[in-house]
This record gives C-alpha cells, sequence and structure tokens, in this order.
C-alpha cells in the first residue's frame, strides 16, 4: 500500500470513529428525553385543608341566619358526618355529642372523644362521638369549616381603624359586624348541631349520649344561651342523656365523673 493511500485509510477510519461518538451521543440524549417525556408524572397536589380553611369569605349575616335557622340545616350537617362515619345512622350504634364552653374545654372535650372514638368494647357495641366540628377531632365537616372561613367573630371586633383581621391578615373594606350579630349566628349553628341527636337516636335506636365540659362556662356565652335550652328540649323527648364532668380530666366510663341530668347542670358563671 502506497503511503498516501495509507493516510487516506487512516483519515476514513478517524472519520469513522467521529460519526460513531456521535451517534451514540445522539442515541443517549434521544434516551434520556424519551425517558422523561414518557416517565409516569406526579399526581396533581391537591388543595390542601389549611389552605382552604385559610381562605376568607365574607357572607351577608342576615342571609347566614336564615340559613342557619332553617331546620334543614340539621339535616346537612348530619349529612356531612355521616359521609365521614355511617355508623352515625346504623341501628345499634351508641352516638355520643360533645358539648363546651369555659377556658380550657375544648382540650377537655377532644381527649374524650378521642378516647370513645379509640374505644373497642367487649359487648359488640360500637361507640361513634362528634362534636360541632365534625366526626373526630380531625375530620372537620364542611360546614364547620364555612363557619370559620366567614369571620365571624373577626368582622365583630375590627382594629380601631376598621380593618378586619383573619388568619393575621388585616383586611380592609370589609363590613363589620356587633359582637352579639356574632354569637347568634354561632348560637344558630350550635342549636342545629344539637338537634341532630334526634334524627341520630330514631336511626340508631339508642338515646345519643352528651357529654358536657362547661366548668367555668358564663351564663351570656352559647352554651348556656343556646345549646343548653335546645339540650333541655331533646332531653324531654329522651333524645338523649346529658352529663356534666366534675374535673377536667372526667373518664366517660366512669359514671362517678359526672353529673347526670340538665337539671343537675353547673351553675353559670356571671
Amino acid at each position: 500500500m502506497t503511503e498516501s493511500a495509507v493516510g487516506l485509510a487512516r483519515r476514513r477510519s478517524a472519520l469513522l470513529i467521529v460519526l460513531l461518538v456521535l451517534l451514540g451521543v445522539g442515541l443517549f440524549a434521544l434516551g434520556v428525553v424519551s425517558a422523561s417525556y414518557f416517565a409516569p408524572k406526579p399526581a396533581p397536589v391537591a388543595a390542601s385543608a389549611e389552605a382552604d380553611f385559610a381562605t376568607p369569605t365574607f357572607v351577608d349575616p342576615e342571609a347566614k341566619l336564615i340559613e342557619l335557622s332553617d331546620s334543614a340545616f340539621t339535616r346537612k350537617l348530619l349529612d356531612e358526618s355521616a359521609a365521614l362515619e355511617p355508623a352515625l345512622e346504623a341501628s345499634g350504634t351508641q352516638v355520643h355529642m360533645g358539648f363546651y364552653s369555659g377556658p380550657g374545654n375544648h382540650g377537655n372535650l377532644a381527649r374524650l372523644l378521642d378516647a370513645i372514638n379509640g374505644y373497642k368494647s367487649t359487648d359488640g357495641v360500637v361507640h361513634k362521638a362528634i362534636w360541632d366540628e365534625g366526626v373526630t377531632t380531625s375530620l372537620q365537616i364542611p360546614s364547620y369549616v364555612s363557619m370559620n372561613r366567614e369571620a365571624w367573630y373577626e368582622r365583630a371586633y375590627p382594629t380601631t381603624d376598621g380593618a378586619v383581621v383573619v388568619y393575621g391578615v388585616p383586611r380592609s373594606n370589609i363590613t363589620t359586624i356587633p359582637p352579639a350579630k356574632a354569637d347568634e349566628i354561632w348560637g344558630q349553628y350550635s342549636r342545629r348541631y344539637a338537634d341532630q341527636a334526634t334524627a341520630i337516636s330514631a336511626a340508631t335506636g339508642k338515646p345519643v349520649g352528651v357529654w358536657c365540659f362547661v366548668q367555668g362556662a358564663k351564663a351570656n356565652r352559647i352554651f348556656y344561651t343556646n345549646e343548653f335550652v335546645e339540650l333541655k328540649r331533646l332531653e324531654a323527648e329522651g333524645a338523649v342523656n346529658v352529663h356534666f364532668a366534675k374535673t377536667p380530666d372526667a373518664d366517660w366510663r366512669n359514671p362517678d365523673d359526672w353529673t347526670h341530668g340538665t337539671a343537675n347542670a353547673p351553675p353559670a358563671l356571671p
């Protein structure tokens, strides 16, 4: 082979190597792109309950009172709770409802509800507990979330310059309301919550067990002005058995930790 032929062969070999390298790089890049394109996409992240909860909606108070004063709202609350816990309307279930008012009693009631919902009975009876917030202490019903998003008490107590502060964010040009109107709105919500006991008792065949932590509650607050009134009526019709905690750590399984019946409710504070 002549010297020129050898040189030509070498150049062809070098060109072939370059082409092979380029081909390999191209195939690698194509594989990366394809893998990225065809790889399973992560599911979209749903808006969190916290985000929805923190987004205020400002509703006309008179329109809200019309909604809450309708007995159909009681059915709405029960439907929302039963969607989360169908056993609430199952025959034979022992349903419990919680009420609280006064310093520290929200936490006391939450503890008791968790104890009831975690209880494993030995007699086959299913126990389920609810409160005005929802089913268990972690599953809130939509109507309660809406009540909080509507910021009734925030609207009743604006800042000195008229701003309504919702979750730490001042908002201007929001119509404020008198504190008594906020009490009236939440009072009607609480009455409709209590009224669920009639339908629950009829469905389960058992009076609802009502557990109240109201030590230190004031006479002008919602428990005594609204809920207690409903509980006395429900007790008279046989839909509830009402119990009042003697101590913050009262155990629902120990009758000595409670006074029984609305006639034995602790006196309200002035």
